[in-house]
């Protein structure tokens, strides 16, 4: 019953990651394990277990087409151990379940790093651990709690050998799980395109994105646009890359460098998030032209990168092929989205008064922010301007962006996120799914590409009051303030931000304990030389030290006696002054009967000390008086050199 638990619990986190029809072949035996205890009837003979065996393979194999790699592998070694505890018959099959249950769990490391996860997996080791205990000398009059105890003490004598070996173990230059990675599956996350609703379903989502640590003052809410993926290309509904190929970037200038560290959850894609402009890649990463940041390849793990943005800038002259591609039209631009761009420049403005003029159109005109929009057809941007009126954020960034292309200023989209919640307990910000923004890219001839917001020019009486909104907190225009949460939501936003504290550290310390970190820490203490070899005969001389004091600490000396045991000792010492020594061989009741003998004098004081002590000791009943009685016993027994 006990191992069926374990392995229960430990299968409720892998169901995230394997395929639906593994999951439930696994429940699937795990219930008829319980079954067979209830009803022994229902236990599968070995013909029964031979075919589900194949049936297990057969099912891992039809999931994955195969059945080694990261998530084929973990799936087959899930079946294999339920049905091996489906099998169990005697001590021997569960000890074996056992040993193999750890590397269940540490298989899951493979997948997800979190603080939570690992706290989780910790304590079910530990009850693996007091299963074991309990295996080992198993007594119906023990309860569980001893075999708990026995457990902890084990799992607090293991710690620091584990800090050793974590802290020297020679680190690979990546993750083991990133040497041959899983085949990606689809991940909540910007996507690099954009059509109505992509972004809407995003914000629903409140997903972590990533952290972001700042070396110095933080920016302002507003000034928090996280750039991500860049959209050229507008196919009438959906806006896609199609990025021109350019040159790496040679902004005409930069204001003040703004320096910070981003942690990446994984997206499954190349784009690292910066804030806007970034002025430099980082180590593992490079630059577009259009100042993208992309990793070297896709993120499916969490990642950590350094970065440097300006927020003020002027990116340069535009190249023919931004141009190019800037203007491009699709084929479904209607007669009345080109008659309002030509009553817009009717007068003759300059491009920067087109784009103030655009943003007054939103501004004072019924358009709507909502979540909930009406569906669109196949000419999405049209119908928004002139019928629906209702949209978010991927809306409005695409409807402007296609109409200052029609009134020849080149514009491009970009997708990203705004704003981020800061964390005081862990001083970092949290940019979470609910954070997805879009927002449009215009060329102006004295500035050169400038950001606007147009869901930013939405008046704030016709942003749509609805249950999604309701508690999404930051700032303006891509999420907006709700009422202010009861003093239970308040206390479990608490809670959750130092959830989020502790995570942070916990990749900063343990998931991100990279060979670099290892180094440095190693460079602290003077250890700086030891590479590769000489760090595994580092770590092995340390975990024999740590292993020898650990080793001197329990065998140490006797335990210390217990009161029963202090009793008797003074009893034997006093019997010894007279020369009536103790052999080491010897019980309470063979040497009472020799000092009987030696001394008849002394027999009715030892008979009546031993009459006390022995039911004490070894009985199941408690003599009269119990431990004082003993203890007046022992406090009148003053033996004689001679027979008095």
């Amino acid at each position: 019953m006990a191992m069926g638990l374990l392995l229960v619990l430990a299968a409720v986190p892998l169901l995230r990651e394997v395929e639906s029809s593994v999951g439930g072949y696994v429940f699937a035996l795990l219930l008829l394990r319980f079954a067979a205890l209830r009803w022994p009837r229902l236990t599968p003979n070995r013909w029964h277990l031979m075919g589900l065996t194949l049936a297990g393979g057969a099912v891992v194999y039809s999931a994955y087409a195969t059945l080694i790699g990261q998530e084929a592998g973990t799936a087959l070694l899930a079946t294999m151990l339920t049905l091996k505890v489906l099998e169990v018959r005697g001590a021997r099959d569960l000890r074996i379940a056992t040993a193999l249950f750890g590397f269940l769990l540490v298989s899951q490391f493979l997948f997800s790093q979190s603080a939570g996860l690992g706290l989780y997996f910790v304590a079910l080791m530990v009850g693996n651990f007091a299963l074991m205990a309990d295996l080992s000398g198993r007594d119906p009059a023990r309860p569980i709690a001893g075999a708990l105890r026995v457990a902890g003490r084990l799992s607090l004598q293991a710690l620091p050998l584990a800090l050793v070996l974590f802290v020297l173990f020679p680190r690979l230059s990546g993750p083991l799980w990133s040497i041959n990675p899983p085949v990606e599956k689809a991940r909540t996350g910007v996507k690099d395109w954009m059509e109505p609703g992509s972004i809407t379903d995003l914000i629903l989502s409140g997903e972590l994105a990533f952290r972001v640590r700042f070396e110095g003052a933080a920016p302002r809410p507003d000034q928090l646009y996280w750039r991500g993926p860049v959209l050229w290309r507008s196919e009438g509904r959906r806006w896609v890359p199609g990025a021109p190929v350019l040159p790496p970037p040679v902004p005409k200038s930069l204001g003040e460098r703004l320096a910070y560290s981003v942690t990446l959850e994984p997206t499954g894609q190349r784009s690292l998030f910066a804030l806007d402009l970034p002025a430099e890649a980082p180590p593992r990463g490079r630059m577009t032209g259009d100042f993208q940041v992309l990793a070297e390849r896709p993120v499916v793990e969490p990642m950590r990168y350094r970065m440097v943005s300006a927020l003020s800038y002027h990116t340069g002259k535009l190249s023919a092929e931004e141009e190019r591609a800037g203007l491009a039209l699709p084929g479904n631009v209607t007669r009345r989205m080109r008659e309002l761009v030509a009553g817009w420049q009717a007068s003759g403005i300059s491009p920067e008064e087109l784009v103030d003029v655009a943003l007054a159109h939103f501004r004072e005109e019924p358009f709507y922010y909502t979540l909930a929009p009406p569906r669109l057809g196949t000419n999405p941007v049209d119908q928004f301007l002139f019928q629906t009126r209702r949209g978010f954020c991927e809306h409005y960034a695409g409807a402007f962006a296609l109409l200052m292309r029609i009134a020849g200023v080149p514009s491009r989209v970009v997708l990203g996120y705004h704003g981020g919640e800061l964390n005081p307990m862990g001083g970092h910000y949290i940019i979470r799914q609910s954070d997805a923004h879009a927002w449009t890219e215009v060329w102006l001839a004295d500035r050169g590409w400038v950001r606007v917001d147009p869901t930013a020019a939405i008046a704030p009486e016709r942003v749509e009051a609805s249950d999604l909104l309701s508690g999404l907190a930051g700032a303006a225009p891509a999420r907006f303030q709700g009422e202010p949460p009861a003093v239970l939501l308040r206390w479990l936003h608490q809670v959750r931000l130092l959830a989020d504290a502790a995570d942070a550290r916990w990749y900063d310390w343990v998931v991100g304990y990279s060979n670099l970190r290892q180094q440095r820490l190693l460079d602290v203490f003077g250890l700086g030389a030891l590479r590769e070899y000489g760090l595994a005969a580092g770590m092995l001389l340390a975990a024999t030290i740590v292993l020898g004091l650990i080793v001197t600490t329990l065998t140490r000396g006797d335990a210390k006696p217990d009161a029963l045991e202090q009793i008797y000792r003074r009893f034997c010492r006093r019997l010894a002054r007279i020369g009536l020594h103790r052999a080491p061989s010897e019980g309470p009741l063979a040497f009472g009967r020799r000092v009987s003998a030696l001394r008849p004098d002394l027999r009715p004081a030892v008979d009546g000390f031993l009459a006390l002590y022995l039911p004490l000791r070894y009985g199941g009943r408690e003599p009269p008086g119990g431990l004082p009685a003993l203890r007046r016993a022992l406090a009148g027994f003053h033996p004689r050199s001679r027979p008095g």
